[in-house]
């Protein structure tokens, strides 16, 4: 076993001054994403024109805080780094993942810090919003989300550059608010995009997601932003303008939206407009840094036909869905499977981890075109290869 090495540590905020401190004493600060391919493989083991060079592996903590499964495969690429460069390598994290990073590579990483437990969980974390992200921030969330996000490519490199567009212009004063159509079938990852961001920017906030797929009828609007004063219910409010006072989020998720009416319609079309929106008791719901991502089950040939023109040009961002490749659904059910046999070691006991994966993997999954489909189904093939007798062996919750 190799000698455990050092981890830097960075404060969100500071990371620039980190990256140019550590740049004059010692060598060039990378994301760990730079020796990656587009399918998130290790295409690299070192950088070669570097004599030295820290690599930030931030990403990888916030990815295996969604994919336990993942951890095996990324001590494998930190201990090939390791062998190929020997005392070429450090590695640095951002502070808030620090004690995270310690516990899940503690064979491979130390830190100076006298109590990293205690240090980590007494740093007060500010909610931000996107707009206000440093570079490496910005890069580190955009490593995460294409690691997260199975497939998709040309959208993940289009998000990317359209988002760096947005914080520009936001900081020009001219964009408020940040907004998304995506369409395309039902179980492809439109909505995961939404929840993927809002994982890794508000772990700990109440997700603001709208499904008007529940919407039916007249008083839609009325149940989205509150009732009139002096109707019923105007005193509780409505869905959105609660989600988003009892959550410090900015990411907002319109689910269905081909479900709406032409009321929701016009909603929508002012709020984008105007990056706020004000309520049916008159308070002015202000959405400054907003990212908002409206999902439709629609595709190119009917969703201008389905959504206004008036709306529809007033999305920054319009893209659709298609289906996942076969190499991509075989990394999807690959990596989810290494996630089951992860969780039930964790709660319950040993499996024959080889055989079990190398039976779950001959199914013909590439065949469905529904992700959600995929999942429920090898959850259901990896019971039946489980002896569901286990579960009240020791068990204690």
């Amino acid at each position: 076993m190799n000698m455990k090495k050092r981890l830097l540590v960075y404060e969100k905020e500071k990371i620039e001054e980190f990256i140019c401190k550590v740049e004059s004493e010692k060598g060039k600060v990378f994301p760990i994403s730079y020796l990656t391919d587009k399918n998130v493989n290790l295409k690299y083991n070192g950088i070669n024109d570097e004599e030295y060079f820290v690599l930030d592996i931030t990403a990888l903590v916030m990815s295996l805080n969604e994919r336990k499964g993942l951890q095996l495969i990324y001590e494998s690429w930190i201990n090939a780094l390791n062998e190929e460069n020997e005392d070429r390598i450090e590695y640095c994290v951002e502070r808030e993942y620090l004690f995270q990073a310690c516990e899940l590579f503690h064979y491979y990483f130390e830190t100076d810090e006298v109590d990293v437990k205690k240090d980590v969980e007494e740093t007060v974390t500010e909610e931000k919003s996107i707009v206000e992200y440093e570079k490496r921030e910005f890069d580190d969330l955009m490593d995460n989300f294409k690691i997260q996000l199975y497939g998709h490519e040309r959208f993940k490199k289009n998000l990317k550059n359209q988002l760096k567009a947005y914080i520009l212009l936001h900081r020009m004063k001219r964009k408020k608010i940040f907004s998304i159509l995506l369409c395309g079938k039902s179980g492809i990852g439109k909505t995961e995009v939404g929840r993927i961001l809002q994982k890794a920017m508000y772990p700990e906030e109440p997700p603001i997601k709208i499904n008007f797929g529940n919407y039916s009828g007249k008083g839609s609007l009325w149940s989205l932003i509150g009732s009139p004063k002096g109707y019923m219910g105007s005193e509780t409010g409505g869905e959105l303008t609660n989600k988003i006072t009892n959550s410090k989020s900015k990411i907002i998720v319109i689910d269905e939206l081909d479900k709406a009416d032409a009321t929701i319609f016009n909603f929508f079309y002012e709020m984008l407009e105007d990056g706020q929106y004000t309520d049916l008791v008159g308070k002015v719901v202000d959405l400054d840094g907003y990212i908002v991502i409206f999902t439709a089950n629609l595709d190119s040939s009917n969703f201008q036909e389905m959504i206004p023109e008036p709306l529809f040009s007033r999305f920054d961002m319009t893209y659709e869905f298609q289906q996942l490749t076969t190499e991509d659904k075989k990394r999807f059910v690959s990596e989810f499977i290494d996630v089951l046999i992860a969780e039930y070691e964790e709660n319950i006991g040993q499996l024959n981890n080889k055989n079990i994966k190398d039976e779950l993997m001959k199914k013909s999954y590439h065949t469905y075109t529904n992700v959600r489909l995929i999942k429920r189904d090898v959850m259901n093939a990896f019971v039946e290869l489980v002896d569901v007798n286990n579960i009240w062996n020791d068990y204690t919750e």
